[in-house]
């Protein structure tokens, strides 16, 4: 009797113990399948950061193939030249800027556009771009009255046109540096780095 009460607490014990291993095994799976959950969460973080943004920037004097997010139409820019003004085409700072710190000044960045799609474009309708100072999201315009009748021309394929877009920036921008982006924000966003002297 003393036996078989004995061979019964080592069952009981034993399936107790077994139940508990099943427990581990359970709790472990559940976390490898956390961290492989998480490892997923981070890949797809990680292939939209590379899908917005190649990593690659542009210098002055770079020609770089870009597409129209919105339109899939593809064109080139080259950034010819980028410089600091006080007035352009004989008008003052502060005709465009009233109480411009002074800190201010007139960027001028001269760039090359050519359409090399199959298709006519109008350049204002497919070529956006935007100053950050720095790295930063979001961007400031050009003075577009300025540049309003170079943008209303049409491309034929193959066709290129020349011109000045005004940004109005300050000396002190963040890392010494202003960022010209094409397609801001967009996936084929395209980046040039116009440094501050």
């Amino acid at each position: 009797m003393f036996v078989l009460k004995k061979l019964i607490l080592l069952a009981l014990m034993s399936s107790l113990t077994l139940a508990a291993c099943g427990n581990e095994s359970e709790d472990t799976g559940n976390e490898e399948s956390t961290d492989t959950s998480t490892e997923e969460t981070t890949e797809i973080e990680d292939s939209t950061e590379d899908e917005n943004q190649s990593g690659e920037v542009y210098e002055i004097g770079d020609t770089a193939q870009i597409e129209s997010f919105e339109w899939e139409t593809e064109y080139e820019v080259t950034v010819n030249s980028f410089d600091q003004v006080q007035d352009y085409n004989g008008q003052a700072l502060d005709e465009f800027v009233g109480n411009a710190p002074d800190t201010s000044f007139l960027g001028v960045v001269n760039i090359t556009i050519k359409n090399i799609s199959d298709e006519p474009i109008v350049i204002g309708e497919y070529v956006h771009p935007d100053v950050t100072e720095g790295t930063r999201e979001g961007g400031d315009q050009f003075l577009f009255d300025l540049s309003e009748e170079d943008l209303s021309k049409e491309l034929q394929p193959d066709e290129e046109a020349t011109f000045d877009l005004v940004y109005t920036m300050v000396t002190d921008a963040e890392e010494g540096q202003y960022s010209l982006k094409f397609e801001n924000g967009m996936p084929t966003e395209t980046v040039y780095r116009l440094p501050i002297e």
